[in-house]
């Protein structure tokens, strides 16, 4: 059998007029100018792709601050080590977030850059001495907060942040979680026992353990039968804080409470599949809109926030 060739000289065209315009000149970026402002650099974006995703969660943030709805930071350990801190701090303080959700990494970055200024990294510790990153005076801090703030009916986020705040660590300036706990905002943390290192120093109690993270469960469960209309932002986190959130919402809903119309994002450079499903497919229905940007933290989350308060001005001062 022999094939032939196909003639295109009968092929049908049509007018360029007739065909859908997908995007126009308008949705264009344009050349930035040197010594412009950082106005004029986002307007020199392209509104599309990314960029215009950035820019419509810009807007959701700057809604839902302005109409007092929730707009919930998820943390990664990450977020910490990437050195993001300083930019928590400050929208903390200036009332952007209202909420924040951590994983136990999360939170023992943030007692260490509060205990000695820096961040101690584990791929390079040696594991055969069993010593695998197994800090005393992290370890114990921690766990002697949850130890206590349990029998006050408090939740590891709360307990953490308050024992900073009494004890003033050299730098405490630089922790999230004493900067919530004197402005009143709600951190919960959601450990991985086993996974996370505090739990393997000797002032760990499991009871403890259990008892508070389940108290910031309930607390994040209340938190989300709150947020319709907000903004829930989880930031390099693929495995614990999608499930998370998607289970507090679950709760919240079960419990008779309406939570729609959520923007809900994952920022990371690598998130994995079924994170997005659970927090861009699964959480911003019914109503809402779920997007993903893929990049470094490090970057888009000082970019947005940037955005963010370049809109908001002097109306957060």
């Amino acid at each position: 059998m022999t094939t032939k060739r196909l003639s295109f000289s009968k092929l049908k065209t049509v007018p360029l007029s007739s065909r859908k315009v997908d995007r126009d000149e308008a949705d264009f970026g344009s050349p930035y100018r040197t010594g412009g402002s950082f106005s004029d650099f986002l307007c020199s974006l392209p509104n599309l792709g990314a960029a215009e995703d950035l820019f419509y969660l810009r807007d959701a943030i700057v809604s839902a601050v302005k109409r007092g709805r929730s707009v919930v930071l998820g943390c990664s350990g990450h977020v910490m080590d990437s050195g993001l801190n300083p930019l928590l701090i400050n929208l903390l303080e200036k009332r952007v977030i209202s909420a924040i959700a951590m994983t136990g990494a999360a939170m023992l970055q943030d007692v260490e850059i509060a205990l000695s200024g820096n961040t101690v990294g584990s791929s390079d510790q040696d594991l055969s001495n069993g010593h695998y990153c197994v800090t005393e005076e992290t370890g114990r801090l921690i766990n002697e907060a949850i130890n206590f703030g349990v029998t006050e009916g408090t939740g590891i986020g709360k307990s953490i942040g308050q024992k900073l705040v009494d004890t003033e660590p050299e730098h405490l300036d630089h922790s999230v979680l004493a900067t919530a706990c004197r402005y009143g905002v709600p951190v919960t943390v959601h450990p991985a026992i086993g996974a996370d290192t505090f739990n393997l120093h000797p002032a760990a109690h499991g009871e403890s353990l259990g008892a508070a993270g389940m108290l910031d469960f309930q607390l994040l469960a209340g938190i989300m039968a709150e947020a319709s209309g907000g903004v829930l932002i989880n930031v390099a986190s693929s495995v614990v804080l999608p499930r998370v959130f998607l289970q507090a919402v679950d709760a919240a809903r079960n419990l008779g409470n309406k939570v729609e119309k959520l923007t809900s994002v994952v920022i990371d450079s690598n998130a994995d599949p079924s994170a997005v499903s659970d927090m861009v497919g699964r959480l911003s229905q019914p109503g809402g809109r779920g997007i993903t940007l893929q990049g470094p933290d490090e970057v888009l989350l000082p970019l947005l926030f940037a955005a963010v308060l370049e809109v908001l001005g002097d109306s957060i001062e």
